[in-house]
């Protein structure tokens, strides 16, 4: 089988390599090492690149695989890790991951929180507020929204459509607040959320398969270069490795709480094949949902491939899993 693969870097769009107010791409050795694990299944390895060498390719009838592996992040638009599923789904590609919706809903972090409370998934207090092209914001009435939501600092700080961290502050007072609300308008121009800072763990949860058959791996943390629990999970965190993911040391009760709602909220937004969520944990006792991610990371070391070492699988293991599992799904097994 042919297995393509979608995926964007920050040059593709002639963004410097040290720019981290849009960092959520994939990285060169990320690729390379998925790469050499779909040849090691057996698949035949196809690079596509991003989602305008993904349309000329379908428009020349040269995409030259059986299915697509959606990895790439897209840009400039909410809808942007929605183009490509909704692009394969028009020409009736077959693909693994998640569909165009579930894409576009998990993007917005608002959207999705209001699903989680649904679901009787604890989630953090905050408030929503409109983009504003005006800045410095109005404080008072920023001011006025926390008063009435019981929210007091330290508060965090984000965009409501982003992902990998950019743009998250945690702020002390009134003017680093102002500082954070008029770097998110300016650079993201979308809505923000300000919410509750929640000290603890930073806690995951990978998923695998889709529907009934959607099971959890084992939690896992990130956690400092030297072990400890970090403060907020950071852009930099993220770009220059000052982190690294752990099976969660936490309570029995604390694993099968997250494992139970990650479930619940991946099968109510019909995610496919592969996701993650993301908790953070309150005094060691209560477990706070942050966000679903529909489309992870697959990189080495990362988040997957700690969670199946826990349970005897390898990377190799995982990719095959997901890519198999698609497969079936269209009828191409």
């Amino acid at each position: 089988m042919r297995v393509g693969l979608t995926y964007d870097f920050k040059e593709d769009y002639g963004i410097e390599t040290d720019d981290l107010i849009f960092a959520d791409f994939n990285y060169p050795v990320e690729i390379t090492y998925m790469e050499k694990a779909i040849t090691r299944n057996g698949f035949d390895f196809v690079p596509i690149g991003n989602m305008y060498k993904l349309m000329d390719r379908i428009k020349n009838d040269s995409l030259g695989c059986d299915i697509v592996l959606v990895c790439d992040e897209g840009i400039s638009s909410r809808n942007r890790e929605a183009i490509v599923p909704a692009l394969l789904e028009l020409n009736h590609i077959p693909y693994v991951g998640s569909d165009a919706y579930c894409m576009g809903l998990s993007q917005n972090k608002y959207h999705t929180k209001l699903v989680a409370e649904s679901l009787g998934i604890l989630c953090p207090k905050g408030i929503y507020l409109e983009y504003d092209p005006d800045l410095p914001p109005d404080m008072k009435d920023v001011g006025d929204q926390l008063k009435e939501n019981g929210l007091d600092y330290p508060l965090l700080v984000k965009p409501n459509e982003e992902g990998y961290s950019m743009g998250v502050f945690l702020v002390h007072d009134e003017e680093e607040l102002c500082n954070a609300l008029s770097h998110d308008f300016r650079h993201y121009h979308e809505p923000v959320l300000v919410e509750e800072y929640i000290e603890g763990k930073e806690l995951f949860v990978p998923i695998l398969g889709t529907g009934r058959d959607a099971y959890a791996l084992p939690p896992g943390m990130v956690v400092s270069a030297d072990g400890e629990d970090i403060p907020v999970y950071s852009v930099e965190d993220k770009c220059f490795d000052y982190s690294h993911d752990e099976i969660a040391d936490i309570p029995d009760d604390i694993k099968e709480y997250i494992s139970s709602a990650s479930l619940s909220i991946y099968r109510h937004m019909g995610c496919r094949d592969l996701g993650r969520t993301d908790f953070r944990l309150r005094d060691n006792k209560e477990a706070v949902f942050i966000e679903i991610t529909p489309r992870p990371g697959l990189c080495e070391n990362g988040p997957f491939e700690t969670a199946a070492g826990a349970v005897g699988k390898t990377y190799d293991d995982v990719l095959k899993e997901v890519i198999l599992g698609a497969a079936k799904r269209y009828g191409i097994l």
